[in-house]
């Protein structure tokens, strides 16, 4: 199936998060911040008087219609011609963006740190996108004008699909037609096999389709809390597909989607499963080393393992791929919106409360609500809009399926990775251990590392992967795409839109390695292959299947354990 795609989506693909590394984001944060918000109100109610009077001063130039006030640049709820030629919509625009714009002031004005300003605004601009007047039938004339044209079918049609979220239970509106994807029918389709089976993953072999193969394998460890096959969406849009077609011997690890019976599950574990899975992927292969992808939240989780695997004088890994994953987790508190929820120095709830929510499991349903959240317009609003007011049908669109695929988070890595945010061990050697060994420098790894950033990426922000890149040390090549989270992963060769930049060694600031920068058209996944190749070994021949006699094949991929939700 071709997917097609508008620009309005891909717009909302490039702020797809898609369950990525959630740091210390709890919900149990956003209710903090709205006590806090309540309590600065009793304390301080002349701010919120003050605030209100501003708005109702306002409000004769806003029924009057001569307010100055304009929407931001880029919003499209607001694009209809109706908003500026109908004298009623434009005082209803108006009055919403005085009060707007007084929700804004009362956050800055509430008192507190930067940092708590910061959160309240986040806050209240929830309230604000939810109280938008296109939200609401008679307040959206787009909606109004359907209805008339369809006579009344697109509010039948609305009504058909909020019914239908709601029979399946999902905590947002449709932003994909489901119906259009099947992973291992459509999607996750290039051939392999499961060659290991253990209670936290099944190791993929993927066939190869070439002659002669390089002798060291490309072992992908993805996201903890994603599914892989981002990765392998779809023939031609397969990172996994042109790796295979270029001679490298791929292999992936897929998590099982967390049960509450898997809540023990913390970061050892999970290094436990990556090294099995280094050890599975040399024997099938019978290289010495393999090359590593380590992705996103799997950052930590790969990069201590290799750094224990030096410390004890262990040589398995040949190279490094960290794929948009922040190794200093100071860098997380400057990403937009959430970052003031994740700075450790002023933590949004008290600190017995903050340590009690990161010992419970997150959902696939916590996880879609929280970052759609982050994007509250375009991941929510646009889809209650489109879906439920219009009456349409959501795209059909691999990403956003594969976004909607969620999965969650044990109480065990959320224990562990919020006190690897907490205490942000890989800039102090030796503040971390893995399995008693202190992990030192993880500049002095013993291989070269390849770091990719995704410029427009709004939650693993590109300066904090250029930090991540610095930390791994010298023999590290920054690239970044030039795009979103997503949508620099999936690059696909003939894609119109795709470039990335390459530079000099990341030694000083963000800014610096960028002005000195070179940007490419096309995709990063050549550059990529050309670097891992020069690091895969010589060519030998192909095997005529996956694993080996003591991994046989389990089954053909993209397995069972990719199917399984919470």
């Amino acid at each position: 199936m071709t997917t097609q795609v508008g620009a309005s989506a891909e717009s909302t693909v490039d702020n797809v998060l898609g369950q990525q590394v959630m740091g210390d984001f709890r919900p149990s944060d956003l209710f903090g911040t709205a006590r806090s918000l309540l309590a600065q109100g009793i304390r301080r109610p002349g701010v919120a008087a003050a605030t209100t009077a501003g708005f109702l001063a306002e409000l004769p130039a806003v029924l009057a219609g001569t307010s100055d006030r304009t929407p931001a640049h880029g919003d499209r709820r607001f694009a209809d011609p109706a908003w500026q030629d109908n004298p009623f919509y434009r005082r209803l625009l108006l009055g919403y963006l005085s009060l707007q714009g007084s929700l804004h002031e009362y956050a800055l004005r509430s008192g507190g740190s930067e940092r708590e300003q910061e959160r309240r605004r986040f806050l209240l601009d929830q309230v604000g996108n939810a109280v938008a007047p296109t939200n609401f039938l008679l307040g959206n004339p787009q909606a109004i004008r359907t209805a008339l044209d369809t006579r009344g079918l697109s509010l039948l049609r609305g009504g058909r699909n909020l019914l239908g979220d709601a029979w399946h239970r999902r905590p947002l509106p449709s932003t994909v037609d489901e119906s259009e994807f099947e992973v291992g029918g459509n999607l996750a389709v290039t051939p392999g096999a499961v060659v290991l089976r253990t209670e936290m993953f099944e190791l993929i072999q993927y066939a190869a389709q070439t002659p002669t193969v390089r002798a060291r394998p490309v072992l992908l460890v993805p996201s903890i809390v994603n599914k892989y096959y981002v990765f392998d969406l779809a023939p031609g849009r397969s990172v996994v597909e042109h790796m295979v077609q270029q001679g490298l011997t791929v292999l992936v690890l897929v998590w099982r989607n967390p049960q509450k019976r898997h809540d023990r599950w913390g970061m050892a574990q999970y290094q436990d499963a990556v090294d099995t899975g280094i050890d599975a992927a040399r024997a099938i292969t019978g290289a010495d080393k393999v090359n590593l992808w380590a992705v996103c939240g799997a950052g930590p989780v790969v990069v201590s393992l290799a750094a224990y695997d030096a410390a004890r004088g262990a040589d398995r890994i040949s190279s490094l791929l960290l794929v948009v994953s922040p190794l200093d987790t100071e860098a997380m508190s400057h990403a937009p919106g959430i970052g003031a929820f994740i700075d450790k120095d002023e933590p949004a709830v008290p600190e017995a409360l903050g340590k009690a929510a990161a010992g419970r499991r997150m959902s696939a349903r916590d996880f879609t609500l929280l970052f759609a959240m982050l994007r509250s317009n375009e991941m929510i609003w646009s889809a209650w809009v489109n879906g439920y007011l219009l009456g349409k049908k959501p795209p059909a669109f691999d990403v956003l399926y594969w976004n909607a695929d969620g999965t969650g988070m044990t109480a065990g890595f959320n224990r562990d990775f919020s006190a690897f945010v907490e205490d942000n061990p890989f800039v102090t050697p030796g503040a971390m251990t893995v399995r008693g060994e202190p992990i030192a420098d993880i500049g002095a790894l013993g291989f070269d590392s390849f770091v990719l950033g995704a410029r427009n990426d709004h939650l693993c922000i590109w300066q904090g992967v250029h930090r991540s890149a610095q930390l791994l040390g010298p023999s590290t090549e920054f690239v970044l795409g030039n795009s979103g989270h997503i949508q620099t992963i999936v690059s696909p060769l003939d894609s119109p839109k795709a470039s990335y930049s390459t530079g000099p060694a990341p030694t000083g600031t963000p800014e610096e390695w960028l002005a000195a920068s070179e940007a490419h058209q096309g995709s990063w996944w050549p550059h990529y292959v050309a670097w891992v190749t020069e690091r895969s070994g010589p060519e030998v021949g192909s095997p005529s299947e996956p694993g080996d006699a003591d991994h046989p094949p389990l089954g053909d991929a993209p397995g069972t354990y990719v199917h399984e939700r919470a």
